[in-house]
């Protein structure tokens, strides 16, 4: 019987372990657009010295991946997306709760080498059929739509065709330009601004400014802890950070 009551008690020790509420040993699991990883190592940095309880775990990849991961069922608190479109499905599938809807930061769009171009004009480089450019998938990464979106309302899409290696999300199209695998590629200016290696960027204008909303998921068990993760990215601090690795914060613009 002692021995019945002493495994008892650890099992219901271990299952008190289990059960996380804000403020006593959360864990966020924040499924996060693979453009925001520098900025989100600062982030949990100076998070957790604000709230030691909670703690955060990122899935990184690009924002149309998270978003079907998230209607497959993968489990999240909190989504950051380099995309609005992909947010808004979300929200229509009622995956996410709308009212928690923050536009947290500002991107832009760039061409980057890591070596100087012979030309600071677009049309110029675009022309130049040699060339190996780095391009986000269109069709299923953010950063590749809105490269594409450019460079079709610039009437350059069609001009690009041969010269174009795909990249499955923006990190990999830095990478592609970094390491010299591609003479230049379309790239966010937050990672070109923030790279030690690029050396040549050109401001790409065929778009509207990009826009990062961050909201909670609908299943997310730790309600409290998300909504105190997301004020901190809307804080003075956090919109610091994302100034310091080179996004344009969100702070006027704000629901």
């Amino acid at each position: 019987m002692k021995k019945m009551f002493l495994l008892a008690f650890c099992l219901l020790l271990l299952g008190a372990c289990g059960n996380t509420s804000a403020g006593g040993n959360d864990e966020l699991l924040i499924s996060t657009a693979s453009s925001l990883s520098g900025a989100m190592q600062s982030i949990k940095k100076d998070f957790q010295k604000q709230y030691p309880d909670i703690k955060l775990a990122f899935n990184y990849g690009s924002s149309s991946k998270l978003s079907n991961q998230l209607q497959q069922g993968a489990p999240a608190d909190v989504f950051l997306s380099a995309s609005e479109d992909d947010m808004d499905r979300l929200i229509q599938k009622k995956i996410i709760i709308e009212e928690t809807v923050v536009n947290f930061a500002r991107n832009e769009l760039v061409l980057a080498s890591s070596g100087k171009l012979p030309s600071q004009d677009l049309d110029d480089l675009l022309a130049d059929e040699d060339m190996l450019i780095a391009v986000g998938e269109p069709d299923s990464v953010p950063l590749g739509f809105y490269t594409k979106e450019a460079l079709m309302n610039l009437g350059l899409w069609e001009m690009i065709g041969d010269q174009v290696i795909f990249a499955k999300d923006a990190r990999q199209v830095l990478s592609y330009v970094e390491s010299e695998n591609t003479e230049a590629g379309f790239v966010y200016a937050s990672d070109a601004r923030i790279s030690t290696q690029i050396e040549t960027i050109i401001e790409v204008h065929g778009n509207e400014q990009i826009i990062y909303p961050a909201a909670v998921v609908e299943s997310s068990v730790n309600r409290e802890a998300a909504d105190k993760f997301l004020g901190f990215l809307l804080s003075d601090k956090g919109q610091q950070i994302f100034k310091d690795y080179g996004f344009t914060t969100a702070k006027g613009d704000l629901p």
